[in-house]
């Protein structure tokens, strides 16, 4: 284990984000099987019902000084995406677009069949 900082003595992330709760509810025991692997299958259920479907799941891994682990579930940015989450203005932006989206009602504007030009050059 590396060397544990006063930020995360504190409840806090490495990134510096504050964990969400500090109660834990127990769910089942899981030993560690010959290939170093522990099951999840039990979590699983519950995890995935606050997340969209068909989310890659991923887990960021915190220890504390004691050895407490904990697993918070993570859904991976393709690298394309990523500057969004990082330009905190722009990503107000799309949000602001996306409910704006749905209130939209569109409205027929009629033919545009007089501005086609048959000219294919």
């Amino acid at each position: 284990m590396g060397r544990v900082t006063k930020r995360q003595r504190k409840n806090k992330s490495p990134r510096g984000n504050s964990f969400k709760a500090d109660r834990f509810d127990f769910v089942a025991e899981s030993g560690i099987d010959e290939r170093n692997r522990v099951s999840l299958s039990k979590v699983l259920p519950i995890i995935r019902k606050s997340l969209p479907a068909k989310s890659a799941l991923r887990f960021m891994v915190y220890v504390n000084e004691t050895g407490q682990i904990l697993l918070e579930p993570s859904v991976s940015v393709p690298l394309r995406e990523a500057w969004l989450y990082r330009n905190p203005k722009a990503l107000v932006k799309v949000r602001e677009g996306l409910s704006q989206l749905g209130k939209f009602r569109p409205r027929s504007l009629g033919s545009f069949a007089q501005f086609v030009n048959d000219d294919s050059d």
